[in-house]
């Protein structure tokens, strides 16, 4: 925001107060108000910041006005007279509400639900300088629509939450908010077979350009699972419900190979919508690494430093598909019905180079371990919905049933060689490895929402998830007799089952410009592990109650503040409790604990929204406070081998800002910013796995992330775009991750009379998106640097059949906030 603006905000807000402090005299005057509600006279959606204009009617001069909130409403205090209202939005025809009089026996004005049309004349000439914005902001959530950014253009679902604000994956995939790793990842509202087995692989294998935009909600209410320490991340499909038949295509090219297109589809007839999301795409890249280790204290027989090369070629096919129907029996009755399919089948090789040194002999050895692997995976999900409409507005009730069935099976050749150098290696070791792991799914879902009084509501739902993985991992080893036989060191069948009935209450109401919000959600919890192979059988049950608060004061039309609370868990599941490792690299291993308990977080938040007519600010401090708090720990043993091994350590103190801004600064260049600044602190101490007792040091981590996002329109010839992305140092337990930049470039123009948009992206332009961290313990110092994926370029064309670019207006499937009606 420029100085100008920020000098009128300030003025007006200065005035506002001072006025407010002006004693009346006479006693109390009457107040006079003129109110409603917008929405669009298509869907009935309420339409937020559309213009409400108050003229006298004798003059026709501007008496007042104001914008409708996010609930399309609006409330403008007036004098009293005899006035007509025009309400405005682009791309919508004006409405004019003539006669409004008010006077001492009539001093509120009600004007009711009020539909506006779109001007579909001018939305064929405005459309594209009317798209919506990249990021929309809102108390209880942030939206990010996928489209405007020009950078995701032809990438993964993985490489879209890289590029969110205060979102981070790391080299192995995992998905971090606000600096921790306990987020839930939710597909429409719902865990979905598209996240399916490891999400990390599969948001890789997911095709970006299914998706329609990305919420970010840091504070759930208790409508939402309480699964995530630090909140949801839910990815939104593209659907539509336009009459029709509408759609769009998209096909890219690029490299390294990454080769795909998509199809979203939907007709409208009468009674009945289909709609249709297909995408395929062929991958391959190329990601390299090394290490840098010291180990103190060594026995002759060890090497005294280790030096690890790692590099890999990794991709394949992957598909997907969504069919589903609304029916619409009538106006206050719909079935939705949807079937999902996705499937992947990756050729993945790895090649790990070791070289040790040994002192004080001086000998040094080299050793090379090949991996080829082929990996499927395969997901089916079925889902139904029953939505019940009432007459009395806001009435709802919803039922969902969903079924998941996934597969994922990986075969792995390793061979390992070693000589003193390159030039005489002498294979040693062959093995083969099996994993099969299948999930099965099933949900139960019923929400009800009533409306009381003006503005409040009672919410109320149940849920019920019955989900079961199983997981059978064989290594068998070649003997002398060039027979594969079974290791049963690493060979082991794993069974894992979790129950969760969970009930919910949410009572919620307004008082002028005060709305608060309380809910709780209990959750009853039953975790089974079952390690067949060795017979060991452990059970867990707890149930736990998660409260949630919210409490809003709408300073002015377009400022909010905001105090949130809520209560959340992470359960251990899946490769966190399995006490068996791979053999992938077989001097780093990565072992399950089953004593893993679940982690507790108390998360509170304040926050300040600003909207106006050509900026956006949202400034927030927010506080975790975590118990149970889960560390990977590293060890290493005698011969250099290294665990690594997840344990509940200590709490955690969390406490951040973050601001957002977005400034439209000309009408060819917007900017926008995010900065996140946080702090945790972790106390030092002990922990024991059998007989091995681990210590850690405190762990004070203070760390930035940020992300800048130019966005620039030469006339009528393309689009532009500069994203900066920073993350700063943060420490660990044990040592230290490292700063990291990239810079990301985009560009895009419209074809086809604006049917068809050309676009090219460069992602991590300068090659600078590795992961580096320091890591200690108590007898070994490791430097590291990876890189998942090297620079990619990317060339991509979509066309829009019968569908405009998306409007300002247009909030997206599934997208309402707390106090707007959304359920999940």
């Amino acid at each position: 925001m420029n100085k100008k603006g920020l000098l009128i905000l300030f003025l007006t807000g200065l005035m506002t107060m001072t006025l407010a402090q002006v004693p009346q005299r006479g006693g109390e005057r009457p107040t006079f108000t003129i109110k409603g509600q917008l929405v669009n006279a298509s869907d009935k959606q309420p339409v937020e910041f559309a213009t409400v204009s108050v003229f006298a009617t004798k003059d026709s001069s501007l008496v007042t006005g104001g914008l409708t909130d996010v609930e399309g409403r609006f409330e403008i205090p007036t004098r009293p007279g005899v006035f007509y209202i025009k309400i405005q939005f682009m791309g919508f025809l004006d409405v004019t509400i003539p006669d409004v009089r008010l006077n001492r026996n009539n001093q509120v004005y009600d004007a009711g639900e009020v539909e506006i049309k779109e001007n579909e004349t001018l939305l064929e000439e405005v459309v594209v300088q009317g798209e919506r914005t990249q990021m929309e902001l809102t108390l209880d959530k942030k939206v990010f629509n996928i489209g405007k950014d020009l950078s995701n253009l032809g990438g993964s679902a993985t490489d879209i939450l890289d590029n969110l604000p205060s979102v981070q994956v790391d080299v192995e995939g995992n998905v971090s908010l606000r600096g921790s790793e306990n987020v839930r990842i939710l597909i429409d509202g719902k865990p979905s077979g598209l996240v399916g087995l490891s999400s990390n692989d599969a948001l890789r294998q997911l095709n970006g350009n299914l998706i329609e935009s990305v919420e970010v909600i840091t504070n759930p209410s208790a409508r939402y699972d309480a699964e995530g320490l630090a909140g949801i991340i839910n990815l939104v499909l593209k659907k539509d419900k336009n009459k029709g038949l509408n759609g769009s295509f998209q096909v890219n090219t690029g490299a390294p190979a990454n080769h795909g297109g998509s199809v979203n589809m939907n007709l409208r007839r009468n009674w009945i919508n289909f709609f249709t999301n297909v995408g395929v795409n062929y991958r391959r890249y190329n990601g390299s690494g090394f290490s840098e280790q010291e180990f103190y204290n060594s026995s002759p027989s060890s090497p005294s430093f280790t030096f690890r090369d790692r590099s890999h070629d990794r991709g394949g096919l992957s598909y997907s598909a969504r069919f589903g129907s609304d029916i619409y029996f009538n106006d206050l009755n719909t079935l939705t019905l949807s079937f999902l399919y996705r499937y992947s089948d990756e050729e993945n090789d790895t090649r790990l180079i070791y070289r040790d040194f040994y002192e004080p002999s001086g000998a040094d050895s080299v050793s090379l371990r090949n991996d080829q692997e082929g990996e499927g995976d395969e997901n089916l999900e079925y889902a139904l919905n029953y939505t019940r409409n009432f007459k009395r507005k806001g009435q709802k009730f919803t039922a969902d049933f969903q079924y998941q069935n996934n597969n994922e099976q990986e075969r792995n050749d390793l061979v390992q060689s070693q000589g003193s150098n390159f030039n005489n290696q002498v294979p040693f070791l062959y093995q083969k490895a099996v994993n099969d792991e299948i999930e099965e799914r099933y949900m139960l879902q019923a929400d009800y929402i009533h409306p009381y009084a003006k503005d409040g509501r009672l919410e109320l739902g149940t849920r019920y998830t019955d989900r079961l993985v199983g997981n059978d991992y064989l290594v068998t080893e070649r003997n002398e007799s060039a027979d594969y036989v079974t290791d049963p060191r690493f060979s082991n069948e794993f069974e894992y089952e979790e129950d969760v009935l969970a009930i919910y209450g949410i009572v919620s109401n307004k008082f002028n410009k005060l709305s608060w919000q309380i809910g709780a959600r209990y959750e009853q919890t039953k975790l089974i592990t079952f390690q067949k192979t060795d017979t060991i059988r452990n059970e867990q049950n707890y149930g736990n109650l998660f409260p949630s608060a919210f409490l809003t004061y709408q300073l002015t039309e377009t400022r909010a503040v905001q105090a949130s609370y809520s209560r959340r868990i992470s359960r251990p599941r899946g490769r966190r409790l399995n006490p068996f490792s791979s053999i992938s690299d077989n001097r780093n291993f990565y072992v399950g604990n089953p004593n893993l308990q679940p982690e507790f977080t108390d998360s509170y938040e304040l926050g300040y929204l600003l909207n106006l007519e050509k900026a956006s600010f949202y400034g927030g401090v927010y506080y975790r406070y975590t118990e149970g708090v889960e560390q990977r720990l590293r060890t290493t043993d005698e011969n250099g081998i290294t665990f690594t091994r997840p344990y509940n350590v200590s709490i955690e103190r969390s406490f951040g800002a973050e601001f957002n801004i977005s400034q439209d600064l000309t009408d060819w260049y917007r900017v926008s910013g995010n900065a996140n600044f946080f702090r945790s602190y972790v106390p030092g101490g002990s922990v024991s796995f059998g007989d091995e007792v681990l210590t850690y040091d405190e762990a004070e981590a203070v760390s930035l992330s940020t992300r800048v996002s130019n966005n620039f329109k030469f006339n009528n010839l393309f689009d532009a775009q500069l994203n900066v992305n920073y993350r700063a140092p943060r420490n660990t337990v044990q040592g230290k991750r490292l700063s990291v930049t990239s810079v990301d470039i985009g560009m895009s123009r419209d074809v086809l009379k604006n049917k068809g948009t050309l676009a090219f992206n460069v992602r991590d332009l300068f090659n600078t998106r590795k992961h580096r961290s320091e890591t200690f313990n108590t007898n070994s110092f490791q430097y590291s640097e990876f890189q998942w994926r090297s620079t990619t370029a990317t060339l991509s064309f979509t066309y829009r059949l019968n569908q405009k670019k998306q409007r300002n207006r247009d909030r997206g499937e599934g997208g309402e906030g707390d106090f707007e009606g959304g359920d999940f």
